[in-house]
């Protein structure tokens, strides 16, 4: 396989110039790839094949390895002070309506649901097989 650096505006040209790859710009680890080429010349990303289906050529390096994302708990661990500040807010939100304030109130209520989730710790299995207590 023949490597080749090129930086940006320089190109190359593959098969008596019926395919031409220009590098446009490079930031970040990525290389932004400027392809000309026929019509009837298939130009498909490697990953799009890899995801229907096709190998990985053998003559490519290894994908690098990820690391490992760190991954948001999967429970909302509840507590008095959460249940307080919540109802601290239902207080707040039956005021605004009350004042007439509907819109305002909308918009917490919307919001409080986003804290609050619908799905309860015991419906979720805790990390690490801990046990949570149950929400109220």
């Amino acid at each position: 396989m023949l490597r080749l650096s090129l930086l940006p505006d320089e190109y190359l040209s593959i098969g008596d110039g019926r395919v031409i790859v220009q590098v446009v710009r490079v930031a970040g680890g990525r290389a932004d790839l400027r392809i000309a080429a026929d019509r009837s010349i298939p130009v498909v990303r490697g990953t799009v094949l890899e995801r229907a289906g096709a190998p990985r050529p053998d003559c490519l390096t290894p994908p690098p390895k990820r690391k490992p994302r760190q991954q948001r708990d999967l429970f909302y661990a509840w507590n008095d002070d959460r249940e307080r500040a919540v109802r601290a807010m239902q207080r707040v939100i039956g005021q605004l309506e009350q004042k007439g304030d509907c819109a305002e109130a909308d918009q917490l209520r919307t919001q409080l649901k986003r804290l609050v989730p619908d799905v309860w710790e015991d419906e979720v299995p805790a990390p690490h097989g801990k046990q949570t207590p149950a929400a109220p």
